[in-house]
């Protein structure tokens, strides 16, 4: 599989007063693009039928070929991302069994607060069934510029390692501190 990037995003701005944030996640896919010479796709969602549309289109052989990175920037709760469009939580199982195939054998990410909180066997079991490659996201509630400056680490350790056990030895090495402090947690 080449290496590309797909993010799909929450609508942050037309949301219930107290989630509305000005926040937009293209300009860092932006960045990792041009500097690491890769292609991203950038989608906002806020329903849940918005959300199946894409990960039904990114599941075609042609973005599994070319897109190694998943990535979801959302609001987010335990074992969850939340839709701003719905009124329940998504829950990570439901998210696999809706995204079929569109997990297997990338890097899937949630930059989203708490949606690894809770038990690891919930997690490993999400990236177990849906054959994800790497399994990660955050155990607590992330500052948004915190989260993105990880994020920007950590995709770019993971595009230029060829061994996954050296991309988190580097993000420990060199970014431990921020880690804890976003409860970052990965499952390989």
């Amino acid at each position: 599989m080449k290496h590309g990037i797909i993010c799909i995003e929450t609508e942050w701005q037309i949301t219930k007063r107290g989630n509305r944030r000005s926040l937009n996640s293209e300009p860092l896919m932006k960045y990792i693009s041009e500097m690491y010479g890769i292609p991203y796709i950038y989608r906002r969602v806020a329903t849940l039928g918005e959300l199946k549309y894409y990960l039904e289109q990114f599941s075609k052989k042609e973005y599994m070929n070319n897109y190694s990175i998943l990535y979801f920037s959302f609001h987010g709760n335990t074992n969850a991302i939340q839709l701003e469009g719905e009124k329940e939580d998504l829950q990570l199982d439901t998210l696999m069994e809706i995204g079929d195939n569109v997990f297997e054998n990338r890097l899937v990410h949630f930059s989203s607060c708490r949606t690894l909180l809770g038990s690891p066997i919930r997690a490993e079991v999400f990236k177990e069934n849906s054959k994800a490659k790497i399994l990660s996201g955050y155990t607590r509630s992330v500052d948004s510029s915190l989260s993105a400056i990880h994020d920007l680490a950590y995709f770019g350790e993971y595009l230029i390692r060829t061994k996954t056990s050296a991309v988190f030895n580097n993000l420990q090495k060199n970014f431990g501190g921020l880690q804890d402090t976003l409860g970052f947690k990965y499952y390989k």
